[in-house]
């Protein structure tokens, strides 16, 4: 009897100690898995890797040396500010045209057949654009070494992810930054060149330019376009610069400047040998035309393809002979029509040619004002 009382007392002691064990253990077993969801504590300074505090270091200089001159900083910042303003109100207005059918392709488009307010419009639109041109190159002076100083910045943020330097730069890890001309225009991502920005909105438009590879002037072809008009506007850009090597870039409008524009073989701007060379010296045997000869010699023997067979051409001087009011009739005698007069006929929204004329509905021939070409700088 003594033995069993033994027994029977040994599995009440056992069953509770189980049952102390168990929560015990289960306990530990949590606080072992909440410590191993924590985020490791960075290492002490002493155990750190040389070449993290090495590049750490390098950051640190990076940084205090976009801080070492205040007064350049806040004449940056206004820079900034102006053409920012300049690029609202450059969108603000090409809106507006939008709306009143302006909407047309490059300089040739002031003198298409478009309602008269175009005109005024898109002559304002282009000295905005002339004005924005020079505010971001006066930036870009200023800014100095501004650029190569962002580049090293990111290059070291991206080793200090690839050395494992600490969860504060894993998110620079394959990752490009922005300087301020990705920040004006928009867009954080780098987009590789020729690639459309992820989640673009299809019928983006497109403004080209055409560049002369001797020195990197270049000059509008089309401000509003699309991938499509792109062979048309090489074409012209071959035959505005007969006498250089030329090459059509474009980049999206709005949203991009000449920095970040592409050529048709996909090369960036950027990458050109003579890039913006154009505006540190200046390269006499680098021009549009041939040493000694006038516009008028260089450009003779091209076709404007804004032409069409059967209009008339009118010069300058006609068109603003055109724009006077009708003369008076004439006084009794020997009095003579004027040979312009059947050119107060309305435009047509044709273009103009050199041979034929086409007759209206009433007989007389139609006209069409046809402006001078656009003729690059030097």
């Amino acid at each position: 009897m003594r033995r069993v009382r033994l027994c029977s007392m040994n599995k009440t002691v056992m069953r509770t100690l189980l049952r102390r064990a168990i929560p015990a253990a289960l306990a530990a077993a949590v606080c072992a898995t909440a410590a191993q969801a924590q985020p490791p504590l960075p290492p002490p300074a002493s155990q750190r890797s040389p070449v993290c505090v090495r590049l750490e270091g390098q950051l640190g200089m990076v940084d205090r040396g976009g801080q070492a001159d205040p007064q350049r900083a806040e004449q940056i910042r206004r820079y900034e500010e102006t053409a920012h303003r300049q690029q609202a109100e450059i969108d603000r207005l090409a809106a507006q045209g939008r709306k009143m059918g302006c909407e047309g392709r490059g300089f040739f488009s002031l003198f298409g057949g478009q309602p008269p307010q175009c005109g005024p419009i898109n002559n304002q639109i282009q000295q905005m654009r002339a004005n924005l041109d020079r505010v971001l190159a006066d930036l870009q002076r200023l800014q100095g070494n501004s650029g190569d100083r962002e580049g090293e910045r990111r290059a070291i943020l991206a080793s200090l992810a690839q050395n494992d330097c600490g969860p504060q730069y894993r998110q620079y890890a394959n990752r490009g930054g922005g300087g301020f001309f990705e920040n004006l225009f928009g867009g954080g991502t780098i987009i590789e060149p020729g690639a459309p920005p992820p989640g673009s909105p299809v019928g983006d438009t497109y403004r080209t330019v055409c560049v002369r590879t001797c020195d990197g002037y270049y000059f509008p072809i089309s401000y509003s376009t699309t991938p499509a008009s792109f062979p048309q506007d090489e074409q012209t850009c071959q035959r505005m610069c007969p006498a250089a090597e030329v090459a059509l870039y474009s980049h999206r409008n709005p949203g991009e400047d000449i920095a970040q524009a592409i050529s048709t073989g996909g090369r960036s701007y950027s990458e050109l040998p003579n890039a913006f060379a154009f505006r540190k010296a200046f390269n006499p045997s680098c021009s549009c035309r041939a040493p000694g000869q006038t516009w008028a010699d260089a450009l003779k023997h091209l076709e404007d393809y804004t032409v069409e067979q059967g209009d008339i051409v009118v010069t300058e001087e006609q068109a603003k002979a055109l724009s006077q009011p009708k003369n008076a009739p004439a006084a009794k005698g020997k009095g003579a029509q004027p040979k312009s007069a059947p050119a107060a006929q309305p435009p047509t929204t044709s273009a103009a040619a050199p041979k034929q004329q086409r007759k209206g509905e009433n007989g007389k021939p139609q006209v069409r004002t046809v402006g001078p070409p656009f003729i690059p700088a030097n």
